[in-house]
């Protein structure tokens, strides 16, 4: 993010491919069932974060020196540099620049949004970031001047103290005035020509501002700044300073680890209690406790609840819940590791850099003369990103974290809504139908959360210029040609929504798709799953799906036909069969699954076989199989008790010869 760190591309490389391991490693965990295979999953994870995060401090600790060894800071005349690494942040008509030593921010520099170049001051033409890395590398070679001069000429037998009182009187910082420009010039050590530190530019007096608004307070306000500041970074490179905050560094480091232990445990602690749900629904031993909440169900809706409903019915909400509190704790988790060793990387001058990489800088707490402490992360939050930014490794972990802590959270609130309409609803369609679009919100969330990250992800790189015209030339053609190849897929896309706009068929119905037949399983945007009598998963695309025949929508029937022999009484006859067919509904445990009186439609038809005789039953969904099944056992039982013959085809021969 800041030019003490490089080389920036092979960081956004690193910190991008890490955080898609991550996301992916973590959507795999929290799917597994078996616990050998999650501890297999979990140490990977913790491998790779390992190895990368080990790596890019490798990186990063070795090109800070590189970016503050500056071995000539004068500028050609009329050269204009460019350091998109540093931020800049618009105020009014001006952008403003932190300027860093060390990683430290000192204070802010500004440039009018339009640049001037009709202005004396060279510093006039350059924008806030240039400016700003302009007075960063002239600060770095009067501060490396000053332990030069500690190594080599002050006497080594001397205290601190005393060699930082030989520092200040041999740092000369002051005001003049050149060419009517005024400027802050520094010198190192006092018999050396002074150089030009800073010239105040109109940018600087224009500026709102609280000691005034004069070139030459203006520039005192610098000079006395910048050498308490390069006296401040000179005693945080000595031991004893070191030794204080080493101290401090392994007090936080004990807090973070006994932090993480803590976000261990309540992770292991919800796993065993999703095993111990789990078990609950699969157990064979536990069949009567489901048999018993079905039944309960069942008296309490009036309605009939298939297995695969159960479960649905059953288990979604708790699971759901359980895997957000392991998502949050999760990401929790990363988080603290990730702003602690930001927070740690802070108090060392040789790795504030890689902090200010990972949590991001701002200029909040920042006026013309003073910088009050502050926080990036927080500050980000409080100004919605207008005076701070964050670090690309905490803004690739915050989009990653939002994303899925949003799918999380949409599962858990799209159950929650489909068990409340459940629970409302008196038919058993709308249930079964608010089930499956409850499914298939969940489908389109994760595709917008997605589309969101992946764009989110794509603008970042953008702005931080890792996206050039060949990258973006490449990226446009992959697009053409996936548009090209997913025509058929966008088929599918429009048919899903409207099967479930139109509520052909839902999760746990039985429908006959062309020559297929089966209950329905799953049913996504793309296809249609079903299960056939031979338990063989059909999977249909949507966008091949002509006609659908459902049969269990709201209700079902048995169109019962049975021919009897030519030769039987037809009233008789009848009479049975009202009579067999009154004494199923009448029956209690038949009675629930009949939700209307049977109607004998009579003679349908009269053939040299028999006489079929024809009437209906309507019952529950999915239950005309069974009526149909016991019907028929009872009816044949009244059938040999009646001496009532079944029709059969008949064969007469008649002979013409004379006996």
């Amino acid at each position: 993010m800041f030019h003490e760190l490089f080389p920036l591309k092979i960081l956004q490389v690193i910190e991008t491919l890490e955080i898609y391991l991550v996301y992916l490693i973590e959507g795999f965990y929290f799917e597994m069932r078996t616990t050998r295979l999650r501890r297999l999953i979990q140490s990977l994870a913790y491998f790779i974060n390992l190895f990368l995060l080990i790596f890019t401090l490798l990186i990063s600790c070795l090109f800070p020196t590189f970016a503050q060894s500056f071995t000539n800071s004068e500028l050609p005349e009329n050269t204009l540099i460019s350091d998109n690494n540093t931020p800049m942040f618009r105020r009014g008509n001006l952008n403003v620049s932190p300027v860093f030593l060390s990683g430290k921010m000192l204070g802010t520099i500004p440039s009018f949004v339009e640049l001037r170049t009709d202005n004396d001051i060279l510093e006039s033409i350059y924008d806030a970031s240039t400016r700003s890395y302009i007075l960063h590398s002239k600060l770095v070679n009067v501060l490396e001047n000053m332990l030069r001069y500690t190594r080599e000429i002050v006497p080594q037998n001397i205290g601190l103290e005393q060699q930082e009182k030989i520092l200040e009187e041999q740092l000369i910082t002051s005001v003049d005035e050149q060419k009517g420009i005024t400027v802050v010039l520094v010198s190192f050590p006092k018999e050396n020509l002074p150089e030009v530190l800073f010239s105040v530019t109109q940018a600087d007096i224009e500026r709102p501002r609280l000691g005034g608004s004069q070139p030459f307070q203006i520039a005192d306000n610098v000079a006395t700044r910048a050498k308490s500041d390069l006296i401040q970074a000179w005693k945080e490179r000595q031991t004893p300073h070191l030794l204080s905050q080493a101290q401090q560094a392994l007090l936080i480091l004990t807090a973070l680890i006994g932090a993480n232990f803590c976000l261990s445990r309540g992770q292991k602690w919800l796993f065993a209690k999703q095993n111990n749900l789990d078990e609950f629904f699969l157990n064979s031993e536990d069949k009567a406790s489901q048999d018993q909440i079905v039944d309960q169900l069942k008296s309490w809706r009036g309605m009939e609840v298939t297995e695969l409903q159960f479960q649905n019915f059953s288990m979604s909400p708790k699971s759901n819940l359980n895997a957000l509190y392991r998502s949050v704790l999760f990401w929790t988790q990363w988080l603290v590791w990730l702003l602690g060793i930001g927070y740690l990387c802070s108090l060392f001058y040789w790795s504030r850099p890689f902090s200010n990489w990972i949590l991001g800088v701002t200029i909040r707490g920042t006026w013309a003369g003073s910088v009050v402490p502050s926080w990036a992360p927080i500050d980000w939050l409080i100004s919605l990103g207008r005076q701070a930014t964050l670090g690309t490794p905490l803004l690739m972990l915050v989009l990653v974290l939002t994303s899925r802590l949003a799918i999380k959270i949409g599962d858990v609130l799209c159950e929650y809504l489909a068990q409340k309409s459940s629970e409302r609803q008196l038919q058993q369609r709308l249930t079964i139908r608010s089930r499956t679009l409850s499914k298939m919100f969940k489908d389109w969330l994760r595709t917008i959360i997605y589309l969101l990250l992946g764009s989110a992800i794509v603008y970042h790189l953008h702005e931080l210029g890792s996206i050039n015209q060949s990258v973006a030339f490449f990226f446009g053609f992959f697009g053409f040609a996936i548009s090209l190849a997913s025509q058929s897929l966008l088929k599918d896309l429009i048919a899903g929504v409207i099967i479930l706009w139109e509520d052909q068929y839902a999760v746990g119905d039985t429908v006959k798709i062309g020559d297929q037949n089966g209950s329905v399983e799953k049913i996504s945007l793309r296809a249609t799953q079903l299960r056939n009598l031979n338990g063989e998963l059909i999977t249909i695309p949507n966008g091949s799906i002509g006609v659908v025949q459902n049969l269990s929508s709201d209700w079902s029937q048995v169109n019962y036909a049975i021919e009897v022999s030519y030769e039987a009484d037809v009233d008789h006859t009848l009479e049975v069969i009202d009579n067999v067919v009154q004494q199923l509904y009448s029956d209690p445990a038949w009675h629930e699954k009949i939700i209307k009186k049977p109607e004998i439609l009579g003679i349908d038809k009269i053939a040299h076989t028999g006489i079929l005789i024809r009437l209906l039953i309507r019952t529950r969904p999915l239950e005309q199989w069974s009526v149909e099944r016991e019907y028929s056992r009872r009816l044949k039982k009244a059938f040999d008790e009646n001496n009532i013959e079944i029709g059969i085809p008949k064969l007469q021969l008649k002979s013409n010869s004379n006996p």
